[in-house]
Formats: structure tokens, sequence, C-alpha cells
């Protein structure tokens, strides 16, 4: 009893029991998710209920299984095949070129591989399938070129192309050249040696190599060759070595070589003439002037009497009987307001051997005038330099001292004012005490400037007078020192002079005397290279006569073998000539003596079976009876109209008629007659 999810297969359709179908259950179609839930594994191309057949499939069903599927839909027998792809033709037309060069199995055939040809048949379709037509037609080209090369007739192997080389252009008048293996017979050999005759070589003189070259002989002494022959063929012929040979048909003449003790040398008669030198003199002491000692000027000092005008002091004389007095308000010269004390700000500027900027063009102006008249040096040029530095302080001086006085000024005044305003009643008093003190004080005050300005004037006469007494001396001892200076640069330049001549002289005696060697030297050297010149002239004409000679021995040689040769393959020639005039003059007399053989042969038997023949023809006609009278009369009438030359021809048609007639049983019938 089945259960229930049971699976089963019924009319080509997967079926499922269910219980709840009839009274006791039944099969019913199972759906596709039924199928899965039940782990049944279910053909992609299964046919369920309601399933249309995909176009292109036809429906079917699985042998295997019983199930309806779909499947490919069968050719129509009747539908044209579907056209070629062009990759179908390019292989079609492939394989059909490649058929030719293919044995049973589809390999490339053995007799066409070797050399050049090495690729297998797989490899050239896969050529062609890559598209590669470069190498492949390549390929192919060999191919039907050793195709060719045996539709010729070569049979050796193509390991070797010019063996093939050599039998395919070998054809024509040429065919007997090259054997079939590619190989030159004796008369190819024969027939080179006419065209392009070559003498032997020889074989290598090892032991004459070795002794014309050390280095070699030590190399395979030291075993880094087997012999002199190895040597020769890696490095030799290639770096040009001389190669002596034995053997051989070639003439190679030694030729002369000039010995380097044969020749002159330039060196041996090279003079020297710097040994020689010419004496010279210079002088050693030469007496020199000697300047004297400088000696300075006297100093003049001047006399001061500043000290002595201020001992000379005058008191004003003043009032004291008033009580309420006023005070006079009295104001010291700050050094800031007089030019005095301005200047000295000033030139402080200049300590450190600095030169302030508000100097500087006066102090420049100053210098280039000294420069200008040659005072650069002197000490009045200092003092010019200092009057400068002080004309150019003296304006800035004045109106800086204006400034702080006027300000002191200022000052002064507003505390008179006060004081005038606080003491009204002491003011005259104050006045007359005031102006006395003032002009006290201004009397001594102009004592004391006025005996200032003596002193500095007599300071400045003193340093006047000291300057140019100083400038005098120094002017004196400069004089002497450029005489003195100037009579030792005479004296140093007399001594000069006379030295150079001497080296002068010297100089010219060596130049000639290596003039002359040198025209010595070179009428040696002329000399010297005309010998040599003529002993290598004599050593190279003898030679190029030497070779002349090998090379006219060498041409006679190739001339003689190429005519040797050439005599040959004429007698070659003459030979085959004749042998093919004999042949074909005794094969026409063979033939003709064999016809008149025959001719005498054949008349004997026709006459003889003539005879038979007649005799036979007789009985025959007999035997037939009147019914084939006529018909074998025309027959044979027939036999010998229609041409026939001989007794024999007419027999054979006559028989051939008589078969055609009556058939082959008329001559059975007629007995065993024997012709």
């Amino acid at each position: 009893m089945p259960q229930a999810g049971d699976i089963d297969v019924q009319s080509g359709q997967y079926v499922i029991f269910d219980p709840s179908y009839g009274s006791n259950g039944e099969f019913r179609t199972a759906t596709l998710k039924e199928l899965q839930d039940a782990g049944e594994n279910v053909p992609e191309n299964y046919l369920g209920i309601g399933a249309e057949v995909p176009q292109g499939k036809v429906r079917a069903t699985d042998p295997n299984t019983g199930l309806n599927v779909f499947v490919d839909a069968p050719p129509d027998p009747n539908a044209p095949p579907p056209p070629k792809t062009p990759e179908q033709i390019q292989a079609e037309q492939f394989n059909t070129q490649l058929a030719g060069y293919l044995d049973a199995q589809n390999n490339i055939r053995e007799d066409l591989l070797g050399g050049d040809a090495n690729f297998t048949a797989q490899q050239l379709r896969d050529l062609n399938a890559q598209g590669n037509t470069e190498q492949l037609n390549a390929n192919l080209e060999i191919l039907k070129r050793n195709q060719q090369d045996r539709d010729i007739g070569f049979k050796g192997a193509f390991d070797d192309p010019s063996r093939a080389t050599a039998f395919r252009t070998a054809q024509g008048t040429n065919l007997g050249n090259v054997d079939a293996f590619g190989q030159q017979t004796a008369q190819g050999q024969q027939a080179q040696m006419a065209t392009n005759p070559t003498l032997i070589q020889g074989t290598l003189d090892q032991q004459g190599y070795m002794d014309a070259n050390p280095d070699v002989a030590q190399a395979i002494q030291r075993g880094d060759f087997a012999s002199a022959q190895e040597h020769y063929d890696k490095f030799g012929k290639f770096e040009g070595r001389e190669a002596p040979t034995t053997g051989g048909t070639i003439f190679k003449p030694t030729m002369q070589q000039v010995q380097p003790e044969e020749l002159l040398n330039k060196q041996n008669y090279q003079l020297d003439p710097r040994s020689t030198f010419a004496p010279t003199q210079t002088v050693q002491n030469v007496q020199q002037a000697t300047a004297q000692p400088k000696t300075g000027p006297a100093n003049f000092q001047a006399t001061q009497m500043f000290d002595q005008v201020q001992q000379q002091n005058i008191q004003a004389a003043q009032q004291a009987d008033l009580r309420d007095f006023v005070t006079a308000q009295q104001e010291q010269v700050d050094t800031q307001s007089t030019v005095q004390g301005q200047l000295a700000s000033l030139t402080a500027q200049f300590d450190g051997g600095k030169i302030p900027s508000w100097a500087a063009p006066s102090i420049r102006l100053a210098e280039q005038r000294l420069a200008a008249r040659g005072m650069g040096a002197s000490t009045m040029a200092g003092e010019a330099i200092l009057n400068a530095a002080m004309e150019a302080a003296t304006p800035i001086a004045a109106a800086d001292a204006q400034t702080f006085a006027a300000f002191q000024q200022a000052n002064l005044n507003n505390r008179q004012q006060a004081e005038v305003l606080n003491s009204q009643q002491t003011l005259q008093l104050d006045i007359q005490n005031l102006n006395n003190e003032q002009q006290t004080r201004v009397f001594n005050s102009q004592q004391r400037v006025q005996a200032l300005f003596n002193d500095q004037s007599a300071v400045n006469s003193s340093k006047q007078f000291n300057a140019s007494s100083e400038q005098q001396n120094d002017q004196f001892f400069a004089g002497l020192f450029n005489e003195t200076s100037k009579f030792n640069a005479q004296q140093q330049n007399a001594i000069a002079q006379f030295n150079a001549g001497q080296t002068n002289t010297m100089s010219q005696f060596n130049a000639n005397l290596e003039n002359q060697r040198e025209q010595f030297n070179t009428k040696n050297s002329i000399l010297i290279d005309q010998s040599n010149a003529v002993w290598r002239r004599q050593i190279n004409t003898q030679n190029t006569a030497l070779q002349n000679a090998a090379n006219q021995m060498n041409v006679m040689n190739r001339f003689n073998m190429s005519q040797t040769a050439l005599n040959n393959r004429w007698q070659q020639f003459r030979d085959n000539e004749f042998w093919a005039r004999t042949t074909s003059r005794d094969n026409d007399q063979y033939a003709k003596k064999v016809a008149y053989a025959s001719f005498i042969y054949g008349k004997s038997a026709d006459d003889a079976f003539a005879n038979k023949i007649g005799n036979l023809a007789f009985d025959t006609v007999s035997t037939l009876g009147s019914a084939f009278k006529d018909d074998i009369a025309k027959g044979i009438t027939g036999i010998f109209s229609d041409g026939a030359d001989t007794v024999s021809d007419a027999i054979d048609t006559g028989s051939d008629f008589i078969d055609s007639v009556t058939g082959s049983d008329v001559f059975a019938g007629l007995g065993a007659t024997s012709f």
C-alpha cells in the first residue's frame, strides 16, 4: 500500500500519492515544489503537465526514466546544408593545400622533412588557426619546394639544403653534374674546373707556424690548444697571421723582410750642442749711494698771556644800605650756549678716527685740493683738513649755540620779570648794582676774550711757522732721497743692460750652434733615409718580381687546369656523340637486317599459307552449301577489296568475316585444321 508522499512515474509524468483523493487515496500529478521538497532529481528537460515544448525542440520519452522530455529536433534531410563560415572555408582550403604533403597517418611525409622543414602537421594547423600567415606560408613554400625537388628526381635528405639546391640548379645541360643525392659527380667537377679552376691551398705547416709565432708554441705547450691547426682555425686566420703550408698547387713565395740591423739609425748621428755655452760676466758688487739721516726742524713755542690777564680782576662797587633789596638773578653761561662748547661737542664725533657726515664733504674737498697740489702727505695738509673740519663745524656750532642761548635768555627773562613783580621797591637798586656788575663782568670778559684771541693768534702763528719749517725740512730730505734713488736705479739699469747683452750674445751663439747641428742632422737624415729607401726599394722590387712570378705560375697552373678540364669535356662530348652516332647506325643496320629477314620469312610463309588457305576456302565453300554461296562470295570479294596488302591480312580479315557470319562453331565443325 503506497504511503502519503510517495513519488512515481506514470504516463511520462511524476505523480505523488495523495490520501485525500478517493476512498483510499490516489496518485495525482506532482508539482515541481513537491518534487524539490521530496529531494527528487528532476531533469532540466522534463516536460510537466501543461509545459510547452521550446522552439527548436520536440517531445520525446526518456528511455531510461520513462519521463516526457524535450530534445533537439532531428535535422531535416531535405533541408539545404547551412552556409559555411569563413573559418570553415579557410580550414578546408588549408587542408586541401596540406593534403599533398601528408602520409596515411595525416603527418608530414618523412621524405619532405629536414633542414628548414621541421614543423609537424599539427603545428601548421595551429599556425593557420592563429592567423600567422607569414610563418605558415613560409613553411608551406618550403614543403612545396621539397616536393618539387622530389618530383624532378632528388633522393637525398633535406638536412643540408645545399645538396637540394645543387641538384635543382643542375638541370638541363648540367643534369649530369650532380647525382640524385646532390653530390657533385666527376662530370660536375670537370665542368667546375673548366669554368672556375681552384688551386689547392695545401695543409698547414704546423711546425713552421709555431716557429713563426712563438706565442702559439707557448700556448700549445701550456695546453691551451691541442695543435697549431686548432689555433689557426680559431684565431690565427682572423688575426691575419701568415700560414705556411705544405703540399698543394698554389705557389707561395717567401718574401724578403728588411731586418732592423740592416737599416741606418739616425740616433747614432745626433749632435747635442747644449753642452757648449758661451761664458757670461755679471757685476757682483754694486756700490749704491746712501742718503743721510733725516734731522727734525726747530720748534718755536708761542708765549700766552691769558693767565696774567685773568689775575687782573676789577670788582664793581655796590650799594648795600637797602634792607628790602632785589637780588639780581644770575645766569651762568652754559657751555652748550657757547660756540666753544658746541665745537667741543662736534669735534668729539671725530674720536676713533671716524669722520661725521656733516664734515665729510669739506674734508673731501680739502683733500682733493691738497692732492691736486701734491701736498697730500704734508703736515700742512693735516692742518688744512683740521681747519676745513673746523670751518664746517663753526656754522653748525653757532647755530646750536644761538638755539641754547635763546632758551637760556627766555628762562632768565621769565625769572627777571617775576623778581620785578615781587620787588618793585628795590628795582632801581638792583638795576644799578646789576648794571655795575654787568659792566664789570663785561669788561673782565672782554679782557679775557681778548687775551684768549691774542694767545690763540700767537699759537697759530707758531704752528704755522713750525709747519713751514717742517715742510721745508721734509722737502730737502725728500730731494736728497730722490737723487740717491735715481743714482741707484741708474746703476742697476746699467748692470742689467750689461747682463742682458751677455745673455743675448750667449743665446745667439747657442742658436747658431743649434742651427748648425740641425742642418748637420738634417743632411745626415736625408742621406740615411735615402739609403734606407734604396734598400727597401730593392727589397720591394725583388718581392714584387717574386710575387709576379708566383702569380704567373699560379695563373698558368689554373689555365692549364682549366684547359685540361675543357679538353676532357670536349673529349667526353666527342665520345658521347660518337657512341650515339655509332649506336644509331648499328640500330638502323640491325633494323634493316631484321626487316629483310622478316620479309624473306614472311614471303615464304605467305606462299605456303596461301596454298593452305586456298584449299581451306574450297572445302569450306563446298561444306556450307548453296545457301551461303552468295554471301561467302561477297565476303571474299570484300576481303580483297578492303585493301589487304598481304595474304595474312586477308586471312585475318576473312576469318573475322566468317566468324561474324557463322560464328566460331563453323571452324570448330570443320575439324582440327592447322594453320
